[in-house]
């Protein structure tokens, strides 16, 4: 199957040369500073997820006169908005082609350029004194503004290349940026908190804004250094109609109502569902992503009150996170070698190891020596981290085939469907997961202005960190051992959707593509796209 980058560089009457359709290289192989500029894009997809995480409950319940209750409470209902933008983004993001602006500049590009000055919204959310629905209005407009970004950026990967290892290579490069990020803002947020007081609003102010400025500036990168697929080569002509016909813009056609477009969107989404592959990956995807939510909700709350630590030293820990930095090209390889099913399980082994050496540290907290306990508590952290990374990173790895899976059924590439799909059913559970922190820790009694907190609150923090964790990586183990998505099975896909579209009749299909194909859609082999003529 031709590469999109080897297409591109024939030409195609649309400017392939030029931004956002130009290839670098010609249509070579991805280099690594192709994959870099795509990378930097997730400085700030994974840093504004600390961000959001560790520091802004902290600095809202300590400086700005709000309780862990409203806290939490304004973090979850965001996340309600950002996953109904999402359906609304993924569908809009797909169909831009349908209209001028987008084949001008392109259906990604397009909403990466609108993403960076949005982006600066998040300067307001370190500002004490406003009033709660204040902080409330503005981190919504952050938080949409960060789904609006994954619309697009999340979908580049299937457009930039369709060889396997070259979207390994973006992936790993992506997380790398992404890990460097969730590395350097702890970091650095232990040394200015060190530096100029961990009492003062000032010390979260400086490396709260001065992330958010270096987020837009990743995104602008992002933006100029990327490619995308040609209108035409995503299925729309240069008048932006698609193979099914119909006016781009919407004149000629029966009015439609939106409860026609929402029913139609609504349908997309749905569809996205028969597929089994995308099924079992989004089980697992969610439960990692709630599990990361409840430990970025509380980490820093068990550091201060369960091992009676500073927030410097929850920084720090926070920052071990760089442990998987080595390690992100011996993951890349391990998902082109072992593949992600097999590395699953090793994931979810460490983790859970993980889990009982931190719980492990807090029963050891006042027992051990100080010196003994944070040599201990540090390598656990360290463990930790690097599985928990990689919890991120398979994920990742495996979201850019699920498209592959669904265009073998479809003949479409539908990635932002997916992904709108993905990201609001991720956000709507990051809602429900925040909100439920808030309301369950108040119940327990919890109360971030004490300096120390009850019994059954310390419990309670320990339970919603560790315990938790624990659970879903234990669903997830079972779950991943149907994932048999993989270097080799995408290559049958791959194999047989090239065939197909070169007028291959569907009844010559060999035994092993057929149960490929059924294995991975869920889907009998009947019900593949067919391109034979007449």
């Amino acid at each position: 199957m031709p590469s999109a980058s080897i297409e591109r560089s024939k030409g195609t009457g649309e400017g392939p040369s030029s931004f956002p359709y130009r290839v670098p290289g010609q249509g070579g192989p991805i280099r690594f500073r192709d994959a870099v500029g795509f990378g930097a894009g997730d400085f700030y997809g994974g840093g504004n997820q600390v961000i959001n995480a560790s520091y802004v409950a902290l600095f809202w319940t300590r400086f700005c006169g709000l309780n862990i209750q409203t806290a939490q409470g304004i973090l979850g209902s965001a996340a309600f908005v950002s996953a109904l933008a999402a359906l609304c983004f993924g569908a809009f993001g797909d169909g831009l082609f349908r209209h001028r602006l987008g084949r001008r500049f392109g259906r990604r590009h397009l909403i990466l350029a609108v993403s960076c000055p949005l982006i600066l919204f998040g300067i307001l959310l370190w500002v004490p004194g406003l009033p709660a629905w204040a902080y409330l209005a503005v981190f919504m407009i952050w938080i949409v503004t960060t789904q609006l970004f994954q619309t697009a950026y999340g979908a580049l990967p299937n457009e930039m290349t369709e060889d396997y290892q070259d979207r390994t290579l973006l992936t790993t490069t992506r997380l790398f940026i992404s890990t460097l990020s969730c590395t350097l803002i702890p970091l650095v947020a232990s040394g200015v908190l060190a530096l100029l007081g961990e009492g003062r609003a000032l010390s979260y102010q400086v490396f709260g804004m001065g992330f958010t400025l270096l987020f837009c500036l990743a995104v602008f990168h992002t933006w100029r250094t990327t490619w995308e697929l040609t209108p035409s080569q995503a299925g729309y002509g240069q008048d932006g109609q698609t193979a099914a016909g119909g006016n781009p813009e919407g004149h000629g056609r029966p009015a439609l109502t939106w409860w026609r477009h929402l029913a139609r969107m609504g349908r997309e989404y749905l569809s996205t569902l028969r597929i089994a592959t995308f099924r079992r990956h989004l089980a697992i995807y969610l439960l990692v992503q709630m599990s990361m939510d409840a430990f970025g909700g509380t980490f820093m709350f068990f550091v201060l009150f369960d091992w009676d630590r500073s927030a410097t030293f929850g920084s720090l820990m926070l920052s071990s996170v760089f442990i998987s930095l080595p390690l992100m090209p011996l993951f890349g390889k391990a998902v082109n070698t072992i593949g992600p099913k097999r590395l699953y399980a090793i994931n979810f082994a460490g983790c859970l190891t993980g889990v009982a050496w931190l719980t492990a540290s807090w029963l050891l907290a006042g027992h051990l020596k100080d010196p003994a306990w944070t040599i201990f508590t540090v390598l656990g952290c360290l463990f930790f981290f690097a599985f928990k990374s990689l919890c991120g990173f398979i994920p990742w790895s495996v979201f850019p085939l699920i498209a592959d899976v669904d265009q073998i059924i479809t003949g479409k590439n539908r990635s932002a469907t997916f992904g709108g799909l993905q990201s609001c059913l991720r956000q709507i559970c990051s809602g429900v997961v925040t909100t439920s922190i808030g309301l369950i820790l108040a119940a327990s009694g919890f109360d971030a202005s004490r300096p120390s907190q009850p019994r059954g609150a310390q419990l309670t923090l320990a339970a919603l960190l560790l315990g938790w964790f624990a659970l879903n990586m234990s669903i997830c183990w079972v779950i991943s051992r149907r994932l048999d998505i993989d270097r080799r099975t995408d290559g049958i896909l791959a194999a047989e959707t090239s065939r197909l579209r070169a007028g291959g009749s569907k009844a010559d299909v060999d035994p092993e593509t057929r149960a490929v194909v059924e294995d991975l859609t869920g889907l009998p082999y009947s019900a593949v796209e067919s391109y034979e003529k007449g």
